[in-house]
């Protein structure tokens, strides 16, 4: 495929979250595979323009700049651990998490990791689980902002 999917990434990954607003992630996440199956380098940028769709409108939680991600047991209401999430939601809350505070480093090592065998079938499929999973997390912040702003039409910026 080349480098040419990398000008059309931005409008891929927008049409794929209109799909999915729409009532259609699956056909949505399918304009997705290109930018995964490309180049690794491709892949990342999807992770990244996703992870900003996922946190935009959010604010950092600790001092010094850092995102935060909170997990709760839905079952309990209590606070829960990253490690009670499965593989592919605790890559995309960690990778988010790293994006949202600019540690751009630590988003790229948690890539590398991800897409470490991409070679298999299993490093494959571990790979499309995790962008799946941000795609989910930036669906979710995209119609969490549209009530927002369907709830209050005036609110600016948003």
């Amino acid at each position: 495929m080349g480098s040419e999917p990398m000008a059309t990434a931005p409008l891929l990954v927008e049409e794929a979250l209109n799909r999915a607003l729409a009532g259609d992630p699956h056909g949505g996440g399918l304009l997705l595979a290109p930018l995964i199956e490309d180049s690794h380098r491709e892949c990342f940028a999807l992770c990244a323009m996703l992870a900003t769709a996922a946190t935009y409108d959010t604010v950092q939680a600790r001092p010094g700049g850092w995102f935060v991600v909170d997990v709760e047991d839905t079952r309990t209401g209590r606070p829960g651990s990253l490690d009670d999430l499965p593989p592919d939601v605790r890559f995309a809350a960690c990778f988010c998490g790293a994006w949202a505070s600019n540690n751009h480093k630590a988003a790229q090592a948690l890539f590398d990791g991800l897409a470490a065998d991409t070679d298999t079938e299993a490093g494959i499929a571990r790979i499309v689980d995790g962008v799946l999973a941000l795609y989910g997390m930036a669906i979710a912040t995209v119609r969490a902002l549209i009530e927002k702003k369907r709830v209050n039409p005036a609110q600016e910026g948003n």
